[in-house]
């Protein structure tokens, strides 16, 4: 069963004494493997913002729309939590100093003295943020084939019963004929980050990205 993962972040949370919505979704891009979901309490808006594990999240129910939180009221406290929205995180980002090892055994970027918003983020934040790209981050990337630019990315879809990012959707841009492409995600060749142009290399020539399968005849839900 393929997902769209831009769809998902609509879904509704399911299980446990609170009811949570998903912000975003951090993954590895070359293990291709979600690693974290980004919720937040419903009806705090962006006041706070909490890391679980991919692993919590159960089987999306495509029927109705739900997702369900395999999550302890123990382990939401013991999450890491970020106060306030994306823009705090961007932010967090670019004040971050030359790697070291961080609490996941991962290079991770520490806030130098003086840098933390008024509420104290915690450090895990800092090391999920270096170490996995997030699918917000990834919308809009440009898309090139073999030769040359075939549109951006508008989703990524991924394989539920494994967790792992599957295809790209790959949107023309076009005013007239326009369409949404799907292209396994293996034929990526190369992805820079957004320091050295922030776009996508596919091993594919135009033509065989402009006929590849319609998003609507690969998605479920």
């Amino acid at each position: 069963m393929l997902i769209s993962l831009s769809d998902l972040l609509t879904w509704r949370l399911t299980g446990g004494e609170r009811d949570f919505v998903l912000q975003d979704l951090l993954f590895d891009p070359d293990g291709r493997k979600l690693a974290w979901a980004i919720v937040s309490p419903a009806g705090f808006g962006a006041a706070e913002r909490l890391l679980v594990t991919a692993s919590s999240l159960g089987l999306p129910e495509a029927h109705d729309r739900s997702l369900p939180l395999h999550v302890t009221d123990g382990e939401l406290q013991r999450a890491p939590r970020m106060a306030g929205g994306r823009e705090d995180m961007l932010a967090l980002m670019a004040t971050m100093p030359p790697l070291v090892v961080g609490p996941f055994g991962s290079p991770h970027a520490p806030l130098p003295a003086g840098t933390l918003p008024e509420a104290e983020t915690d450090p895990r934040w800092e090391a999920a943020l270096e170490r996995y790209e997030s699918l917000a981050d990834w919308i809009g990337k440009p898309v090139f084939g073999r030769d040359g630019e075939a549109g951006s990315v508008s989703d990524l879809l991924y394989e539920a019963q494994t967790g792992r990012l599957s295809h790209i959707v790959v949107d023309n841009g076009k005013f007239f004929g326009h369409e949404r492409r799907v292209v396994p995600i293996f034929e990526m060749v190369t992805h820079a980050d957004a320091d050295h142009g922030g776009h996508i290399v596919l091993d594919l020539p135009l033509a065989q990205i402009e006929t590849a399968p319609p998003v609507a005849d690969m998605i479920s839900g």
